[in-house]
């Protein structure tokens, strides 16, 4: 089965494309484990962009992370859907999928 991991690094209007290519992978079978938003890419975090990855969330089991450093800058705390690592969790993603898929 393989498996993959986005990387999202900038904000929700430049990067729209990554929530489909998730839920396109998802129906082809592909398994998202995680997706680490960086950068401005954390503000998919809010509003209707978090709705989105939410469901996604809900019927497919990924693991949104948002950065720590870069929530920070922006203020973003951790709730029940989105999680808040470091850089880490990037490197892990990258050692245990079988690709990383980059957007922004």
């Amino acid at each position: 089965m393989s498996t993959l991991s986005l990387l999202v690094k900038d904000a929700p209007v430049n990067t729209p494309s990554a929530l489909r290519f998730a839920k396109a992978a998802h129906a082809q079978g592909v398994v998202v484990e995680k997706v680490f938003f960086f950068g401005q890419g954390v503000l998919h975090a809010l509003d209707e962009h978090a709705a989105a990855w939410r469901a996604l969330k809900a019927f497919a089991g990924v693991r949104l992370i948002l950065c720590s450093a870069s929530a920070e800058t922006f203020t973003l705390a951790p709730d029940d859907d989105f999680d808040v690592e470091g850089l880490g969790e990037l490197i892990e993603a990258g050692l245990s999928s079988h690709k990383v898929v980059s957007f922004g």
